[in-house]
Order: C-alpha cells, then structure tokens, then sequence
C-alpha cells in the first residue's frame, strides 16, 4: 500500500534540463567564448601551425584546446578547423618538420570536435508520460520506485556492463533521476532498424558533487564515436526536460521544480537488433530514452540547448562537409627540398647530363 502511494506521489515529477535551478530561477547563463575577429584568429592559429609545423609533442592536444575555445558554437568551431587547416598548410609547404598526414589527422580532430555531444542541464518538471514508440529506462538500485511507462534497471541486470557497478540515491522524490547506476560500461536494448534520438540523463547529484564528465569522453554507438565535451555545471546548456508539450509550457515557472542534472542527446543510424551504447571511461546514468527520429520528442528543449545541443546527423554532415571542402582546396604541394651544406642554402645541383661517374684513367 505504501509503495503503491509513493508511486502515485512521485509519478508526477521527474527530470528536465536547467543548471541547478529552483521554480522561479533563470536559466544559467554560458560562459564559454563564442566566435572571434578574424584577425585575431588567424593570429591564434598561426602561432598553433607554427608549433605543428616543428612537430611539438603536444600539438594535438593544443589543437583540441584551439577548436574547443568556440565552445558551444558548432560553426564557429568548424571555422576555427579551417583556418587552422589553412595556416598549418601555408606553413608545412615551407618545413620539412610536419608530421606526416597532418591536415588529415587535423581534420578528423576537428569533425570529432564540431560533432561533440554537448552537455544539458536537465531540469524537473511536474508531469511527463513516456511517448508511444520510445523505450525509456529508470536506473538505480533494487526495489527503488520505477517512473510510470519507465522499465527498470538495477545492478547485474544482463542488458548493462561495467566495473563495480552501483545504484546510488540522491533524491527519492524524483524517480527518474533521483537515483542512478554509477560505473556503467554499456549498454543494450532490442530495436528495430531506424534512426533513433537517444537521450541519456545522469543522476541528480547535489551541486558540490557534480561531474564535469559524468558521461565519460566519449560513446560508441551506431558505429562511430561520439566525443563527449568536458564541461562544469556552469558551462552546461540551458536546458532540457524530460516532459511533453511546448516548451514555453514545459519550461513555465510553475512546472519547473527544484534540481537537475547533465543529459546529452544524440542520433544514431541502427541497422536493427542489438542496439548497443558503450561508455568506455564509464558513466552514470539515471534515466534513458530511445526513440524514433521522425516523431516528437520526449525531451524538450528551450531554444538554446535545442540549436546548440543535440548531435544530429544533419548538423554533423553539414559541418563535416565544410571540413572536407577546405581540406579539398588547399593547394596541398611537397615542400622544397634543401641543399644547405655548412648552414648556406643554395640551389640544388642540375640533373646529370650524359656520363656522371668518374672515368677511370687507367
């Protein structure tokens, strides 16, 4: 009987998107740096392609570093990529130092970079019911209360993996993300082949606790790997909900509750089966939601996590082919070689012209 009342109480509220916020709270406001002048770009990427160009043992991490200072502004990365692309060619056509294949290696760092699933700050709402054709799953320890429409997963359940699993409680009030799994590696469900939103919400932790990556750097799923960005709770997008409805309706002071957590969302192709997640530097997951592209989402966004958010494959192909189109234009030549005994450069000597050998005199 008791049980069945706290269900009753509890079906009402669960997750959103919003950073730490109470019911009349604003949304968090980003900090991270948007795009620059183009001067001052291009100064920037110079002095990055000069390091490159001498083959500095930390250049890929500086040019991660380089692409993630647009952060939350996909195109604004995407322009850092190219003008990067085209500094770093300007100065390997002039050494003889570059790494090998490094606009190569360059572009793949910065589509993985452009298509980064960025964190939302997901906050509760009062009411949500799971959309028809989505599979949702409520993480946490044995015999914790299960949101309504929300199958449950406990430690040693066979659909998850991972090292010392664990539920953990943070809030009983809140079904869905008041308690989540910590150290999960992977996980799989059964689906139909199709497109697919996934939605993957961490657990409420208190503000002192929260994690910059609690989603790991990275997932695999659908056949790639999607980049994770690092980011605190202050530079998490405003924000999301699990709920249903419009969002000036969702996100109304009245609906919202105290609390959050980080969610981030993502598409996948799945060719049908299995349909697996991996978490390869381990996560917490609280709640999770797949569902098909083509219908509305149960995860609502406000317009700034809704444009800057999600890893759509429309977005990442778009990016991606912006990428691949100044890779393609640059005048990609072998650098000049060098004739420079003693430290003096000079021309190099003419090709041979008729006998080149020494001729013996004997």
């Amino acid at each position: 009987m008791f049980r069945s009342r706290l269900t009753t109480l509890v079906a009402g509220i669960v997750l959103g998107v919003g950073a730490f916020t109470s019911a009349i709270a604003a949304p968090p406001q980003l900090s991270g740096p948007k795009g620059v002048a183009p001067a001052a770009l291009l100064a920037q990427a110079n002095e990055l392609a000069d390091a490159i160009a001498r083959n500095d043992g930390d250049w890929r991490s500086r040019v991660r570093s380089f692409l993630q200072a647009a952060y939350p502004d996909r195109p604004a990365t995407t322009d850092r990529a190219i003008q990067l692309l085209k500094s770093v060619n300007d100065k390997c056509l002039a050494s003889r130092n570059c790494p090998p294949n490094v606009l190569n290696e360059i572009a793949v760092i910065s589509k993985s970079s452009v298509c980064a699933a960025f964190i939302i700050d997901s906050v509760c709402v009062r009411r949500f019911t799971v959309p028809q054709g989505a599979q949702a799953f409520d993480f946490g320890p044995a015999g914790q209360p299960v949101y309504p429409g929300m199958r449950a997963v406990v430690p040693g359940d066979p659909r998850i993996t991972g090292v010392s699993l664990s539920g953990v409680r943070y809030n009983d009030a809140y079904p869905a993300s008041g308690d989540s799994i910590i150290g999960i590696s992977s996980f799989k469900t059964q689906a139909d082949a199709g497109k697919y939103r996934v939605v993957v919400v961490s657990g409420k932790r208190p503000l002192a606790q929260a994690l910059t990556t609690p989603f790991g750097r990275s997932i695999q799923a659908g056949g790639r790997t999607i980049e994770v960005a690092a980011a605190g709770p202050d530079r998490w997008l405003p924000r999301g909900a699990l709920a249903n409805g419009p969002a000036e309706q969702v996100f109304s002071p009245s609906n919202v509750l105290p609390g959050s957590a980080p969610a981030i969302v993502f598409d996948i192709d799945h060719a049908g089966g299995e349909l697996m997640l991996q978490f390869p530097q381990s996560a917490e997951i609280g709640a999770l939601l797949i569902e098909p592209v083509g219908q509305p989402s149960g995860f609502i966004l406000d317009a700034t996590a809704q444009s800057m958010g999600p890893v759509s494959n429309k977005g990442c192909l778009e990016q991606e082919a912006r990428i691949d189109r100044a890779l393609a234009e640059l005048p990609q030549q072998q650098p000049p070689s060098r004739n420079c005994p003693g430290g003096v450069c000079r021309p190099p000597d003419p090709p041979c012209q008729g006998v080149c050998a020494p001729v013996s005199r004997s």
